[in-house]
């Protein structure tokens, strides 16, 4: 290459600035052009924002709209359903065997009459309250309850009901045979129908039962879940647990009352907190049964009256208690709740706890590694031969219970005994109602 030609590297250098220099002037005025034109003019975004506004009011028109038109509301309804009965009147003892057997038929036939009408989706569900003798046959009391939108017109809802109890029991086949003539039913308000539920014995207003390993350092439960629970304090000190049996009477073990008998110096309280309790009652006597010999823990009952009765409410009412012809079966699930121990020989709990235990044959609870023939046909066995379901100390005289098809629950034992708490191969041990049924009856008139 000649000399004359070869630049010196800074010129080249230079050169080559030069060169991006007029292509950047080449390229700039296009994306000056480019970022003129992405630049909106001010009619556009006040179109745009006038738009957006809109779609808002328009989709918080439809929110409040769907609110206020889906919202549900609670109609309740009380009932009386007219019927003859093939037997003589038998089912008037609330929580009897035929009293429990007659609401469920009614029930299920009043449930399928709506379930197959218009207002399926708004049944919730019905509830036989008593039964009462009439002229033409036996009057059912009954609770009706459903859910409607809060636009729905009250009077065309009452009307709908009347047309489908009347229209659905006309046609019902089988046993009871109803009078739709003779039908009644009338709205009430929620406290009128909580009056009519507490009322009624075994039926919980707070359902979250939830599962747990053991009372001992178990589940806290919510209020009105366990509305039949009591605390039994000796000079305001928790002793015991016992059970509500109408609004006079409580039932707990006999071995709380071993010591100390004065009723003076008791006290029960309900509710899920021994401190505050939601009521607190005196005992005025106390009545243990009289073939408890201790050491032997059987005939471990008691009953206890209160100094006055309490009221009724969704966190305080009564259990139902079985007949004595009634049957629990192995495998039963059950729930046991108290204020016990954590642990053995640990202390107390402010708040009541519950235990999911299932019903355990007494043949395989008398086998030598369990109990070795201890358990007497007064005693049944719950909880788990692998252990850690179980009651504890603190938790004597308190409930065992079981729901029936109806979730109409039911006192099948009292906390008696066991070999510490939660061991394998030793479940608790309790006292059996039905086989002190005639007994407690005979004492409190239950």
């Amino acid at each position: 290459m000649p000399a004359d030609m070869i630049l010196p590297q800074s010129t080249k250098h230079l050169k080559c600035l030069c060169e991006q220099d007029k292509q950047a002037q080449s390229i700039r005025p296009a994306v000056v052009r480019a970022r003129r034109r992405a630049c909106l003019e001010p009619w556009v975004i006040g179109l745009i924002t006038f738009i957006s506004l809109i779609v808002l009011a328009v989709c918080i028109g439809l929110i409040v709209h769907y609110v206020r038109y889906n919202k549900k509301t609670t109609y309740n309804y009380y009932s009386t359903l007219s019927f003859t009965s093939d037997k003589l009147y038998e089912f008037g003892k609330e929580a009897s065997k035929n009293f429990t057997e007659m609401s469920q038929k009614i029930e299920s036939m009043v449930n399928n009459a709506f379930h197959k009408s218009s207002l399926r989706q708004a049944f919730v569900k019905s509830h036989i309250i008593k039964f009462s003798q009439e002229e033409h046959g036996v009057l059912a009391h009954m609770l009706l309850i459903f859910r409607f939108p809060s636009s729905e017109d009250p009077e065309t809802i009452n009307k709908i009901i009347q047309h489908v109890l009347h229209k659905k029991l006309q046609d019902a086949v089988g046993h009871p045979k109803f009078h739709p003539e003779l039908v009644g039913i009338k709205k009430i308000n929620e406290t009128e129908t909580d009056n009519f539920l507490n009322n009624c014995c075994g039926t919980r207003r707070n359902k979250t039962t939830r599962q747990s390993l053991r009372i001992v350092g178990g589940t806290e439960v919510q209020e009105g879940e366990w509305p039949w629970q009591a605390s039994l304090q000796w000079d305001g000190i928790h002793r015991c647990g016992a059970t509500l049996i109408n609004d006079t009477w409580l039932v707990s073990a006999a071995h709380c009352f071993r010591t100390y008998k004065d009723p003076a110096r008791w006290t029960a309280s309900f509710g899920v907190k021994i401190e505050p309790p939601k009521m607190k009652q005196g005992l005025r006597r106390i009545i243990v049964h009289e073939k408890y010999k201790y050491p032997s823990h059987d005939y471990d009952i008691s009953v206890a009256e209160l100094s006055s009765p309490v009221s009724y409410t969704n966190a305080v009412h009564r259990i139902c208690l079985p007949d004595a012809s009634r049957e629990f079966h192995p495998g039963d699930e059950m729930f046991v709740t108290g204020f016990g121990a954590l642990q053995n020989d640990g202390s107390s709990q402010n708040h009541l706890r519950q235990v999911q235990v299932n019903l355990i044959d007494t043949k395989i609870c008398n086998e030598h590694k369990a109990y070795n023939n201890a358990i007497t046909p007064r005693m049944l066995c719950a909880g788990s031969l692998k252990g850690n379901r179980d009651a504890c100390q603190g938790d004597s005289g308190g409930p065992l219970v079981s729901p029936d098809a109806r979730d109409i629950w039911y006192l099948a034992g009292i906390v008696s005994w066991g070999d510490d708490c939660g061991h394998p191969n030793k479940p608790g041990v309790y006292a059996r109602v039905t086989a002190f049924r005639d007994w407690i009856a005979s004492k409190t008139g239950v």
